[in-house]
């Protein structure tokens, strides 16, 4: 046909529209790119554009299909814009699905990064009813489901192209990628998240609100020092979107505009048989999504499709398999509901942190671990430390009378924190208990929010005091079911020196960019705290045993060592004072010696004081 035939561009399209229903998305991608090329006005040009943009996404070829979106919103953004662009002006796609395509904006309102989802299809109705759900989620956000922002329709009159907004979580994964990425999760940190998952459904169902879409690709996982962070996305939009059971019988018979609109992203392997219109189970429900939930937790664990299950591909785990396979079951009255699943897996992660005993016979010094939560997540990252014997005080004598006499002192093997207490750390125990630290209730100028330089969660929480770290502890304990504590002075020492009897387990000298105090050269000396974990460790794996931080010890202060226990205990005192030990980023180079030894109120909470964790193995 001659490219000056009346209809030669619509041919083209058509030609373009079966093609791409065939798969062949590169011949497809031609024609459209022909047809726009050959456009004779701005409505061809932009219809060429909007469907390059829908072939490019399935191609995943996001940079050119975000061109070619905003070529056709350039033309006619009353037609083909698929959200409010100038009020969140896009700056990245980041996903397309059956449901929709996912754009990373910027909120003109609130400065800041959102995540727009933009829906092919949509329900019509009232604002206010048919988002009701999704917007009643904001009781959980910060928990189970990121935080809802804003949600309309592009076309408010039509009530067409409906759009929700959610705030956007920096540097996480959605499942598939995860697992992509990572691989399959290990059984402790999956319990964990099965738990999480599970939690978030069971706060929804009360609300009577079902997810009827959840799937690996409906998960958000980030990795955080403190644990794994797992949102549910999606949540509360199944009355905004096409059902599963819709979707399922699309054709390529449409009359709309949409080539991408007809291919169905993903898989419907997740979906129970009510929601694809097996009439026998009934209408879908509460049930529904506890199939999902076992679709999606198998995929998790086993990184295999969940289309047909296998024990054999699970976790050797009897408990763990049954409870699945039952989520699994085609009948939705056979399935459990979601506070049986929450109490079965309450049992089996209760069974695995008991069974964590056994873990640690086979642990070797220098090993590193984290202790899972009950809740979600997982404690500090710990270092076994093996037994042994040392000369504990002033060897090179070069400090103090406080530190002598040297003696000889014999310790048990322990694990130690292989950081000091982190900001992300103090933070997930705030948030899970409400604590108020000292520094808070008192008249402070500074706490750990409000420190006098920068904290990011990857820096030493600061400003806490002896009490403020024991609360810390007594949770931690509760969370994890093993007694942490703070070190014992003996211990402490032990474990900073690694085995040597020089000032610094580096030498008798400071040197440079070895450690964060004043004078150190660092880009931190003097002023601040640094990232854990910015200089080398010692032999044993521990960082930041030298300056960044003073961290509080179990003993009570003494003036010497006379009478000092020589089996690596806690020395009791009188309860008024306690030791800290390590220096800091204020400090001179002599307070960092191994040896050095500091004492303060047990309220005290200065700019500069932290913590280290010890456990009992």
């Amino acid at each position: 046909v001659s490219t000056h035939h009346p209809d030669y561009n619509q041919l083209v399209m058509m030609a373009g529209s079966v093609l791409s229903s065939t798969g062949d998305m590169a011949e497809a991608e031609s024609l459209f790119l022909q047809a726009r090329n050959e456009a004779q006005n701005q409505a061809d040009k932009a219809l060429a554009s909007f469907n390059l943009f829908q072939i490019r996404l399935r191609c995943q070829t996001y940079d050119k299909a975000l061109a070619d979106l905003q070529t056709a919103i350039d033309i006619d953004s009353q037609r083909y814009a698929l959200h409010h662009v100038d009020k969140y002006p896009i700056q990245q796609i980041l996903g397309a699905g059956g449901m929709g395509c996912v754009f990373l904006c910027h909120d003109q309102w609130g400065e800041n990064k959102v995540v727009v989802k933009c829906f092919w299809e949509g329900r019509k109705g009232r604002r206010e009813t048919v988002f009701k759900e999704a917007m009643l989620m904001r009781n959980l956000a910060g928990d189970y489901v990121p935080k809802p922002i804003d949600c309309d329709y592009t076309d408010t009159i039509r009530q067409e192209r409906p759009y929700f907004v959610t705030e956007y979580i920096a540097q996480a994964l959605d499942g598939e990628a995860w697992l992509a990425q990572h691989g399959k999760l290990e059984l402790r940190t999956g319990l964990v998240v099965g738990l999480h998952i599970a939690k978030g459904l069971q706060v929804a169902h009360k609300k009577g609100i079902y997810h009827l879409d959840l799937k690996p690709a409906n998960l958000l996982l980030k990795q955080t020092q403190t644990g794994l962070i797992v949102k549910i996305i999606d949540f509360g939009l199944a009355r905004v979107a096409t059902s599963l059971k819709q979707q399922a019988v699309m054709t390529a018979s449409r009359s709309d505009k949409s080539v991408f609109a007809q291919h169905i992203f993903g898989t419907l392997d997740y979906a129970p048989p009510e929601q694809l219109g097996e009439t026998r189970y009934g209408q879908p429900g509460a049930k529904s999504d506890i199939f999902a939930f076992g679709a999606t937790w198998y995929r998790l664990l086993s990184g295999e499709s969940p289309r047909f299950p296998h024990p054999s591909e699970l976790p050797n785990v009897p408990e763990l398999q049954s409870l699945l396979l039952d989520c699994l079951k085609p009948h939705p009255e056979k399935r459990p509901d979601i506070d049986s699943v929450i109490a079965r897996l309450s049992r089996l992660l209760e069974t695995q942190q008991l069974k964590a005993g056994d873990v640690f016979q086979q642990l070797k010094p220098g090993d590193v671990f984290r202790d899972p939560l009950k809740e979600s997540g997982f404690g500090p990252e710990m270092v076994i430390i093996p037994a042994g014997q040392f000369r504990m005080g002033d060897i090179q004598d070069t400090g103090y009378d406080d530190e002598k006499p040297v003696h000889e002192v014999s310790v048990k093997s322990f694990a130690m924190g292989r950081y000091p207490l982190t900001v992300g750390e103090f933070r997930q125990f705030v948030e899970a208990t409400g604590y108020k630290t000292e520094a808070e209730t008192g008249e402070d100028t500074y706490n750990w929010l409000n420190s006098p330089y920068s904290q990011e969660d990857d820096q030493p929480v600061v400003c806490i005091s002896w009490n403020d770290a024991m609360a810390y502890i007594d949770w931690l304990t509760q969370q994890t079911g093993q007694k942490y504590c703070l070190p014992s002075e003996a211990q402490w020492e032990y474990a900073a020196r690694a085995g040597t009897d020089t000032d610094y387990w580096w030498g008798n000298k400071l040197g440079q960019n070895r450690a964060n105090c004043s004078g150190s050269g660092s880009q931190w000396s003097g002023k601040q705290t640094a990232p854990v974990g910015s200089f080398e460790p010692n032999p044993f794996g521990l960082y930041d045993t030298a300056g960044n931080v003073w961290e509080w010890c179990a003993d009570g202060w003494h003036g010497n060592y006379e009478g000092a226990p020589t089996d690596g205990s806690v020395w009791e005192g009188d309860g008024s004072l306690f030791v800290l030990r390590g220096g800091s980023w204020f400090c001179v180079a002599l307070w960092l010696r191994s040896s050095f030894r500091y004492w303060f109120q047990r309220t005290i909470r200065f700019r500069d004081y932290g913590a280290r964790l010890s456990r009992i193995l």
